[in-house]
């Protein structure tokens, strides 16, 4: 099933040349399920408020197409300096993009 349609932030790095493509990866860190059952849960250590830890060495410019790449390397320097999320505020981006609200148990 393809959600193409209902994509909330797309690319605009080929549109506007401010609209830079910078990627950044996070890890979720998962385990098996700890009743023994053949099944990923999340690993409590992903939930302890600090950052999910980075994939990546640093983050990537290499796929912008806005065509002025020492603007594009000033902002993925800025990017490097921005805080990744922790395992709420992560949920909170998901649901965002997906079109969910949360609500807590």
């Amino acid at each position: 099933m393809q959600y193409t349609d209902d994509i909330k932030y797309r690319r605009r790095d080929n549109e506007d040349p401010r609209a830079h493509y910078i990627e950044e990866s996070v890890k979720v860190y998962l385990m098996r399920h700890p009743d023994g059952r053949d099944a990923w849960v999340i690993d409590p250590s992903c939930l302890d408020g600090y950052a999910l830890d980075s994939s990546l060495d640093r983050p990537l410019s290499e796929e912008c197409e806005c065509g002025n790449e020492a603007d594009c390397e000033r902002v993925e320097a800025r990017m490097a300096a921005a805080h990744l999320p922790n395992a709420h505020n992560l949920l909170e981006m998901l649901a965002d993009t997906l079109g969910y609200t949360l609500t807590k148990q």
